[in-house]
């Protein structure tokens, strides 16, 4: 069992990385940089999969949830960490240094599954806030080998995921 906050959210971000791949690390410490308890963490990464997944990921984690609720006290503590200032303003949902990005994937899935590709980039948009999470979220919900394998080398081409530490 997890010891301390740490050890839970590396267990958090190991068992989301069933679902989520390699970006489960990324949204984790996006969850967590403000303090955020870990039910609230958890919630926020569940949010990112589809409903089987989730049920999985939420089952496979309840004994780590209720390991961190046992320590009340050490928890509020992390909760006196500084916030994170806020994000700068970002166009286009998601990566604001590159605002055609999500246009010119509509785009190209449009041309290579016709309208309904469009439709699937612009709603993954709504619930992504970075290119390579995007890029996997779709990898994940087309059946194409060949797109899959596109859009996964997008996302791996992420400069923030290929510079993260690995754990």
């Amino acid at each position: 069992m997890a010891a301390n906050r740490d050890d839970w959210l590396k267990a958090l971000t190991e068992a989301a990385a069933v679902s989520l791949g390699p970006i489960a690390s990324i949204l984790v410490e996006q969850a967590a940089a403000d303090g955020a308890p870990f039910d609230d963490v958890r919630r926020r990464l569940a949010t990112q999969m589809d409903a089987g997944a989730r049920e999985t990921f939420l089952k496979a984690t309840d004994s780590l949830a209720a390991g961190a609720r046992s320590v009340p006290a050490r928890a509020e503590g992390l909760r006196a960490v500084p916030p994170a200032p806020p994000p700068a303003p970002v166009s286009d949902m998601l990566d604001g240094r590159d605002p055609a990005f999500v246009k010119a994937l509509a785009r190209d899935l449009a041309n290579r599954l016709g309208p309904p590709g469009e439709a699937l980039v612009l709603e993954a948009a709504r619930r992504c806030r970075t290119k390579a999470q995007l890029c996997i979220r779709l990898a994940s919900q087309v059946e194409d080998p060949d797109l899959k394998a596109m859009l996964s080398k997008l996302a791996l081409d992420d400069p923030r995921l290929s510079a993260r530490p690995r754990t």
